[in-house]
């Protein structure tokens, strides 16, 4: 709910039931067209086609690249390994088409008792927190908020609001 806030490519989740427990399930994220390569696969990819990794990421789609810098600070997911984003391919041409649409949310509001949050790990071995990494990205390409976070998003987690709160007025103050 709240990266749907935002301008940012992203699996869709719904929340559903399986054997009575409370699951998000999502759309299939792959199909016949399209594949997803991790970004581990693709520094090898890069590697091997002799182009830098980063700048090859950023000329492909450096505005979801950022956004996804700015929407793990803002929900503290610290779960954004080099197997947790990638690339989305053309399986007929075998080319790389832009990043994959952002997944995989299941570690959203750990280290969230400070504003620094965890260290970035999709900054391809420059070392910072997430703040530090947000507020580069919004320094890049502004904070794109298409509407506004509701604190209703928070009713199952109350707990987690007000650090929501501070860390989303920090990245709006930033020009």
């Amino acid at each position: 709910q709240i990266c749907r806030c935002f301008d940012v490519s992203q699996v869709l989740y719904e929340r559903a039931y399986f054997d009575g427990e409370k699951v998000s399930a999502s759309s299939n994220i792959t199909s016949k067209e399209y594949s997803i390569v991790s970004m581990e696969a693709f520094e090898l990819y890069a590697r091997n086609h002799e182009r830098e990794t980063k700048k090859y990421i950023l000329s492909l789609d450096s505005h979801n690249y950022y956004m996804m810098n700015i929407v793990d600070y803002l929900v503290g997911n610290t779960d954004r390994h080099w197997g947790n984003w990638g690339v989305l391919v053309c399986n007929t041409h075998n080319k790389p088409v832009r990043l994959h649409d952002l997944m995989d949310f299941n570690q959203a509001f750990h280290s969230y008792d400070h504003m620094e949050g965890a260290n970035c790990q999709t900054m391809f071995g420059e070392q910072m927190s997430q703040k530090e990494a947000a507020v580069k990205s919004v320094e890049k390409i502004g904070l794109n908020q298409l509407k506004e976070v509701k604190k209703e998003c928070f009713d199952e987690l109350p707990q987690f609001y007000p650090m929501f709160c501070k860390r989303l007025e920090l990245l709006k103050s930033i020009k």
